[in-house]
């Protein structure tokens, strides 16, 4: 049975990005239970002793022994909320491999489905290997090093002003999406693996799929495929800043934290009624760029960029993404979506 691309494209973009995205949010929910708002009422509480001690935030504080109580609450705080994050993430995130890995293998097999028409067994998950675990582990590195940016940046020689507590605490409060972010990205690994499987048992080649908003970066490789044993090349972008000429290969996504691009199996055999899939997500990339789909923490003139030279490199745009992009490079800007 001919596959179609566009089920393809919604079954990873979406139903499959969707259920590694709840996965990553559960695991977070037990690692940090609740801190964030523990932060809010911190920063709150230390706000008012600062305004009861000084007149208000825009006083500077009085040295003295006011100030060191201020700040000694402060750092037995910072000590006990992120303590509590470094004991309980690493193994929240650790029993979250198994279940990553499974998914992986899930998906993997739901997308061969879908693509060559064939009902097909899933193969045996793969374990959890030794570097999946180190990296769940290293959560602990990533918590302590924010602690200790804190306490540093909350020491009375260095707050003497309501701005200079607030960076400490801040910095403190940093860990919570650092620990979010890494969540992500192990999470992302171990669902790769599980999916790696389904490809070593199922076809030749392997297809990066980008995920929605994908970056630029992400972008220049959607749509390509590599043998199975084969790395993708390195250094890849749609701007020509963020390229690397002599970068090594890149075995599969994640590329970055909080990347969710799949590398699924792919066969050219496979028959559709339509537009072969990797020419599809070509044409996706190219429209992503055009209509300027970035996430937020993506500068426009990074995404202006990509456009220019999706217009210097590609000839056969479709019309009304060479017009959406053209308008983008006269107006310097980005329609919002319709």
């Amino acid at each position: 049975m001919p596959y179609s691309s566009d089920r393809l494209l919604s079954l990873v973009q979406d139903d499959h990005t969707d259920e590694v995205i709840d996965l990553e949010n559960r695991i977070a929910g037990r690692a940090l239970h609740g801190t964030d708002r523990a932060f809010e009422e911190l920063i709150r509480r230390i706000l008012g002793s600062w305004t009861r001690a000084f007149g208000g935030p825009d006083q500077a504080a009085l040295p003295g022994g006011m100030l060191r109580q201020i700040l000694a609450t402060a750092q037995a705080a910072v000590r006990r909320l992120l303590g509590d994050i470094a004991d309980h993430a690493p193994g929240a995130l650790t029993d979250g491999l198994g279940p990553a890995l499974v998914m992986g293998v899930r998906q993997g097999t739901e997308f061969v489905r879908a693509a060559s028409g064939r009902r097909r067994s899933e193969p045996r998950v793969p374990s959890v290997g030794r570097l999946l675990r180190a990296e769940a582990h290293r959560l602990r590195d990533v918590v302590t090093e924010r602690r200790d940016r804190a306490l540093f940046l909350l020491h009375p020689d260095r707050v003497h002003r309501w701005s200079q507590m607030l960076a400490g605490l801040g910095a403190a409060r940093a860990a919570i999406p650092a620990v979010r972010a890494h969540i992500a990205w192990v999470i992302n690994t171990a669902v790769h693996e599980g999916l790696d499987a389904v490809v070593r048992a199922t076809a030749p080649l392997r297809l990066w799929v980008s995920e929605a908003d994908a970056c630029v970066r992400c972008l220049a490789y959607t749509g390509r495929t590599v043998a199975v044993d084969e790395p993708f090349p390195g250094g890849l972008s749609w701007d020509p800043r963020q390229r690397a000429g002599r970068a090594p290969g890149v075995e599969g996504p994640p590329l970055h934290s909080h990347c969710r691009c799949r590398a699924v199996p792919w066969n050219d055999a496979w028959t559709t009624a339509g537009i072969p899939f990797p020419l599809a997500l070509r044409h996706e990339a190219h429209r992503s760029i055009a209509y300027g789909r970035a996430r937020p923490s993506e500068s426009r003139a990074a995404r202006l960029r990509a456009v220019r030279e999706l217009l210097r490199t590609e000839p056969d745009l479709l019309p009304a993404v060479e017009a959406r992009a053209r308008r983008a490079l006269r107006t310097s800007s980005f329609a919002p979506a319709a």
